[in-house]
């Protein structure tokens, strides 16, 4: 961090506050009185007019600009102490801010880059005008905008304002590398992040790019990296879609024939369009925590698939009778909750291996033997599972599971004497407890 350094006159707190009394809006003078109370007793550093300058540092003493702020790179604050305290009576003009106190601004502020509020939720960057930003990352830090925002990006929630930012948007999408912490992948897809407050503050303190191209937004940039890969003559076989908003499969998704892999999951998509069908080289297909009714026939004419997910389709009740086209499907994930009984159109399927049932909750034993006695009737089923759950007791008849290479049982709680049945009607080897 920089030095500290003395950019104006040493006032009694109460000579300043005659002069920031009248400025800004009653809204702003009223929430800055709070603050002038806690942090302005052992007086305060007063600039007279304007101040211009490379960069800004506040603290430990409050400071009050009578003028406006024009900053060529970042304005920063919390200088050793605890709490520190920035009024500008005027406007604000800066590269990038990063406050972990208190910052109120009576005018209008511009900030070509980042605005970075980091504290405990007990902090606050108030504007009494209008804020035009890049981007906004806040963490439980709450920023107030009394007039115009206009504000491209916002990565957080605690956003006071009349007005919306254009995009709000998760940490990877919006930042670069090092600013953020990746929380989850799919197959290489980040699909959930945290942001990585000393990474990202160490890259602006560095000057270095913090800001992602957010000009397309997470769904048009997916489709347009698929794109960019195929016209370079590269393997484009993947996309991720999961936990981006979606109402619908965007249609730009249906020219991209050559994809191998679609993951939509989290989305609140209702209904897949029939033209799926057009994904002919689909071989692997993940649609979990969809609020799906129906599947269309033309998913079920998809001649390359092998791998479907449903789990978590919870108003799933049924697959359609043309399921058993999927005459290329090996490995099924099902709503074991969802479904009426066991899908007998899953016996049609002739390459079906795997099937693995998700959510066994208050679920029971007639209902678990409708999917025991299933799985038996399925003559190349190899590998099977019931996973996620409880279960207080298990079906009478568990015959039919003796005939699979591998069960896979992970439930979090079973009665010991129902696991020791379950062991005794299985061959050795056979049974696998865990996910």
């Amino acid at each position: 961090m920089a030095e500290k350094q003395n950019w104006g006159r040493e006032v009694p707190a109460q000579e300043a506050w005659a002069r920031v009394g009248a400025a800004g809006t009653p809204e702003w003078r009223h929430e800055l009185a709070s603050w002038w109370k806690g942090v302005s007793e052992k007086g305060v550093l007063f600039h007279e007019g304007d101040l211009e300058a490379d960069s800004l540092v506040i603290g430990p003493r409050p400071l009050v600009v009578s003028g406006n702020v024009r900053l060529k790179g970042r304005l920063e604050d919390g200088h050793a102490a605890d709490h520190t305290l920035l009024v500008v009576l005027g406007d604000l003009e800066v590269e990038n801010v990063a406050t972990f106190s208190a910052m109120f601004i009576a005018g209008n502020v511009r900030i070509r880059g980042l605005l970075f509020g980091n504290s405990y939720g007990d902090d606050v960057f108030c504007v009494g005008g209008g804020l035009k930003a890049r981007a906004i990352v806040e963490q439980h830090h709450h920023i107030w905008v009394n007039g115009p925002l206009d504000v491209d990006v916002l990565v957080g929630d605690k956003l006071t304002a009349t007005e919306k930012p254009h995009k709000k948007l998760e940490p990877h999408e919006a930042l670069l590398p090092g600013a953020f912490t990746v929380e989850d992948e799919d197959e290489g897809d980040v699909t959930d992040s945290t942001v990585d407050p000393k990474g990202l503050l160490a890259k602006l303190r560095a000057g270095e790019p913090l800001l992602a191209d957010t000009r397309l937004g997470p769904v048009e940039k997916a489709i347009a990296a698929v794109k960019e890969k195929a016209a370079r003559g590269e393997q484009a076989t993947r996309l991720g879609l999961a936990q981006k908003k979606l109402k619908a499969i965007p249609d730009e998704v249906f020219s991209l024939t050559g994809l191998e892999s679609l993951t939509l999951d989290t989305n609140d998509i209702a209904e897949i369009s029939p033209r799926i069908g057009e994904l002919r080289a689909l071989k692997s297909l993940s649609l979990e925590s969809l609020p799906l009714t129906t599947l269309p026939v033309e998913l079920c004419r998809l001649p390359a698939l092998k791998k479907l997910s449903l789990r978590y389709c919870n108003h799933l009740a049924r697959l359609p009778d043309a399921f058993s086209e999927l005459e290329a499907l090996e490995e099924l994930y099902l709503d074991a909750m969802a479904l009426e009984g066991f899908p007998e159109v899953l016996t049609r399927l002739p390459r079906l291996k795997k099937l693995w049932f998700w959510r066994f909750f208050k679920m029971t034993p007639g209902r678990v033997q409708e999917l025991v006695d299933g799985l038996g009737r399925m003559p190349n089923l190899t590998h099977a599972g019931f996973l996620q759950g409880e279960l207080s007791a298990l079906p009478g008849g568990l015959a039919p599971l003796a005939r699979l290479k591998h069960f896979k049982l992970g439930l979090d709680r079973i009665p010991a004497p129902e696991m020791k049945r379950l062991e005794a009607a299985l061959p050795p080897g056979r049974l696998h407890v865990g996910y």
